[in-house]
């Protein structure tokens, strides 16, 4: 419930408020951005869920589109303003048709508006198309001051005003209007690796604390702003439903991503290039369920781990997904070299640097196959796999690659980027590639091959992340 004596009032919008107090109450906030970025959207969700959540009336005043193309709009994103209007929470108003009169008639309609409602919040879209009709920058200067004066500190009206820019980043400097503001808040679209990516930068705001000033968001059914994952490895989870596998493949083991790509073929090699910035539990959000989801359905799997990951590491991984001690004695070979302290499990198999790690790993296949009568799950880090078996790693990669194709299952390659060269080597012949990596703190994944947009991965109240597109 939100407290009346606080200082910030919650902003509402999905994500935002776990990473600030709120907007400063009574306050003014600049939201700049290049078109296309967002603002619109944001603004209207700072009006829309004060309403809905906060019990707080709020006030539309738009340069940009008539209200009802604002409705139909907003509706696409989940918003009905229309019937919020209708109960007489809410109030659009149409500027434009006010600017001949000048600065009195357009502040007295939007104070008119917040007064009659009682309006607890305002946005002004765009103060930059308001400013450019008037004669000079002063008279702007003027509007600005009177909308501070009267509806913003008389009214105790926490006010947004959008501040239109011909680029996406901050070039273009700063404004009077961002001086005088308890907050400016910027957003920006950019590409990473010809993917949409969206961003916020919270350049100000007075009374916060800023640890993260920089994150993600996306405008997938609203604007969701993405703060950085945080991962507690000791939670206990419920029991896991993973969904089941589909014709002629396996599932990941995310429901949202089998809905993407339709899950993994039968006999097919997945590359997943792992970000250096990502620690494994982190990466793991992707690559375990399907190997838990493998195993609970009675098939065998044998792991090359990827350097600095431990056989606790993969116990303790594998109880998280619902592997029980049990099932993974039973079904899983971990492939260590022999100087390699670990804990002395029956599954864990040493081998020699003078072995033969192709012919070794092939044996331990054949066997899996033999006991189960079915084809393991592979999961090579190739990191290891190259600091056993050196320049020859991608031959024994191409050879295991062939015998999965024969026999079915699945491979799943780990790929760092320890050597850069690798990933020229695997990419063309995996069958899928993924790419996973972090950006203020955020995760987030897309696939090569097949291509698709940049998701963020969440998690929420189980370790099966869900996988949001970023539009």
């Amino acid at each position: 419930m939100r407290k009346m004596n606080s200082p910030f009032v919650k902003t509402g919008i999905e994500g935002l408020d776990e990473i600030i107090e709120g907007f400063p109450r009574g306050g003014l906030i600049v939201v700049s951005g290049a078109p296309g970025t967002g603002k619109t959207v944001f603004a209207a969700s700072f009006i829309y869920n004060g309403i809905v959540r906060y019990g707080e009336p709020g006030v539309y005043g738009s340069m940009i589109e008539d209200e009802r193309r604002f409705y139909e709009y907003m509706l696409r994103f989940g918003m009905d303003f229309e019937k919020l209007r209708d109960r007489g929470l809410f109030r659009y108003v149409a500027l434009p048709t006010l600017l001949e009169p000048g600065i009195p008639s357009i502040a007295n309609a939007l104070l008119e508006a917040v007064e009659e409602i009682g309006a607890r919040r305002l946005v002004i879209d765009s103060y930059t198309a308001i400013s450019q009709m008037f004669k000079s920058e002063g008279e702007a200067r003027v509007f600005l001051h009177t909308v501070l004066s009267k509806i913003v500190r008389e009214l105790n009206c926490t006010t947004i005003i959008i501040k239109e820019m011909k680029t996406g980043d901050m070039g273009q400097g700063y404004s009077h209007e961002d001086f005088i503001a308890e907050g400016v808040i910027h957003l920006r679209t950019h590409r990473l690796e010809d993917k949409l990516a969206r961003e916020l930068t919270i350049v100000k705001l007075r009374g916060s604390e800023l640890r993260n000033p920089d994150v993600c968001f996306t405008l997938y059914r609203g604007f969701k702003v993405l703060p950085p994952v945080r991962i507690d490895g000791n939670i206990a989870y419920r029991r896991i439903e993973y969904p089941p596998d589909p014709p002629g493949g396996y599932t990941t083991g995310i429901p949202d991503l089998d809905q993407e790509i339709g899950g993994y073929p039968d006999g097919s090699t997945i590359l997943f290039e792992i970000d250096a910035k990502l620690t494994y539990r982190e990466y793991s959000i992707i690559t375990a369920p399907v190997v838990a989801s493998y195993i609970l359905r009675g098939r065998p799997c044998i792991i090359v781990p990827s350097g600095g990951v431990t056989v606790k590491d993969l116990v303790k991984l594998g109880k998280l997904y619902g592997v029980d001690e049990k099932y993974f004695q039973r079904y899983m070979r971990i492939v260590v070299e022999s100087n390699v302290w670990e804990e002395r499990l029956s599954n864990v198999i040493r081998i020699k640097p003078d072995e033969e790690v192709g012919r070794r790993l092939s044996e331990v296949v054949e066997s899996l196959i033999k006991e189960f009568g079915k084809p393991p799950i592979r999961v090579y880090g190739v990191d290891r796999i190259v600091r056993l078996y050196g320049e020859k790693a991608i031959d024994l990669l191409h050879t295991a690659q062939d015998r999965i194709r024969r026999r079915g299952g699945l491979a799943l390659w780990l790929l760092k980027p320890v050597k850069p060269w690798l990933s020229e080597m695997l990419a063309p012949i995996a069958d899928i590639h993924l790419k996973i990596m972090r950006r203020h703190g955020c995760i987030l994944l897309y696939g090569i091959k097949p291509r698709t947009p940049l998701y963020a991965v969440r998690l929420s109240d189980s370790p099966i992340p869900k996988i949001i597109p970023i539009v």
